[in-house]
């Protein structure tokens, strides 16, 4: 496989910063909880985080008609950088909680208006039958560095310190920077849609009604989230020790198995890119209802080590439906849309994630654990088998699905 400069340096810029806030999460996390002994204080960097995300997804269509898209990636840049420098700095002298939570806003602000950019500079520097290889190499790769980053982060917290893990965060993104200089992307605003910044964030809703297999697929997923925080940490660690009778130990198992499949979904479709560009939406269908069977049996098993093969099945099944699903979006959408499409659906799936975790953690007070995944399951299987009949009452081509634009 061979890509341009561009990609290249898009596929280091994910890299880098997707490593560099793994790193500074972990580290503000540690440095927030030692500080304050409360895990209500050390939760609200992710409910400030996910916030900030919406709040940046809602607002890049304006943004992006204020400032041109490449000078945007290259002052979101600088504006990490400084906001993780202050940060430092904040930390070493002991500053007010208050000051920190503002700079954890900013700088998950800016990392939300990252991903609707690297959409368009996918859609510009690949064409429709490289994108799904070109998705999976920056998804394996971002897998595994991210796989690696919870493990050396905590290695570097216990050896050095966290200031110090910041410290590599800031150097990470100054190398995510430099890599940016070498992205090509047109540099130009978005078409002005409006004065009123309300008008313009309406147009992105519009402009869904034009494309509805998109706007049902953007649907699919935040019902997806909605169901999703069931891997979070907390929930699996719950599952492993009432249900399977294992002590923490076995909860690394479960993380560990679950992003070993994801690497290999990625794996798998860099190698038969070909087939799964052939009927996406089919694909996306069929993956979605396996996800589902899965879940179900997952959720009934109590044999330890059949509950890991499960899980890292789950992980490549997952994996390749979301992929296709990406490609599919990224390859359906034009150019002028992308920033904006993206972004709207970027602040809807972070919305549902934020409900997840209230949803999800009110339930498992009330239920066995083990249901949680069996009614995730069960929901899954019947979006799968909802969606599939929406596609065939609306008599869509499921071949032609594959758009080259």
């Amino acid at each position: 496989m061979f890509y341009n400069l561009s990609f290249y340096s898009l596929l280091v810029t994910q890299l880098a910063t997707n490593l560099a806030f793994s790193f500074y999460t972990m580290a503000i996390t540690y440095y927030v909880y030692t500080l304050t002994n409360s895990v209500f204080f050390s939760s609200l960097i992710t409910f400030i985080s996910v916030g900030s995300k919406i709040l940046s997804g809602l607002s890049i269509s304006i943004i992006t008609e204020k400032i041109k898209v490449k000078n945007l990636l290259l002052f979101n840049a600088v504006f990490q950088i400084l906001c993780m420098i202050i940060l430092l700095i904040s930390i070493n002298n002991n500053v007010n909680m208050i000051i920190v939570y503002i700079i954890i806003m900013f700088l998950s602000f800016s990392n939300g208006i990252f991903t609707p950019l690297k959409s368009r500079i996918l859609k510009e520097n690949l064409d429709s039958n490289e994108m799904a290889k070109g998705l999976s190499l920056i998804t394996s790769l971002d897998q595994i560095l991210l796989f690696s980053g919870w493990i050396l982060g905590a290695w570097i917290i216990s050896l050095i310190g966290n200031n110090n893990l910041l410290l590599l965060s800031l150097i990470l993104l100054s190398l995510a920077f430099i890599a940016i200089i070498n992205i090509k992307i047109k540099n130009e605003k978005e078409e002005l849609q409006g004065k009123n910044p309300i008008i313009t964030i309406m147009n992105s809703f519009s402009v869904l009604k034009g494309i509805p297999v998109i706007r049902v697929l953007i649907i699919i997923e935040c019902l997806e989230v909605l169901m999703g925080s069931i891997w979070i940490g907390s929930v699996t660690l719950k599952f492993v020790q009432v249900h399977l009778k294992h002590d923490v130990t076995w909860w690394g198992y479960v993380n560990a198995s679950y992003y070993l499949g994801t690497i290999l979904g990625a794996f798998i479709v860099i190698k038969y890119a070909e087939f799964f560009n052939k009927r996406p939406i089919q694909k996306i269908t069929i993956f979605m209802f396996i996800y589902g069977i899965l879940l179900i049996l997952y959720s009934f098993n109590i044999i330890d080590v059949i509950a890991l093969v499960l899980v890292v099945l789950i992980g490549p099944v997952l994996q390749i439906k979301d992929i296709i699903q990406e490609t599919y979006f990224i390859n359906k959408i034009n150019e002028k849309d992308m920033i904006k499409i993206t972004g709207l659906k970027n602040s809807l799936v972070q919305l549902s994630f934020l409900f997840s975790i209230l949803l999800v953690g009110y339930i498992t007070e009330y239920i066995a654990i083990q249901y949680i995944y069996t009614i995730s399951g069960v929901l899954t299987c019947l979006i799968a088998i909802m969606f599939s009949r929406y596609m065939y009452t609306k008599n869509i081509n499921l071949e032609k699905s594959d758009i080259k634009t």
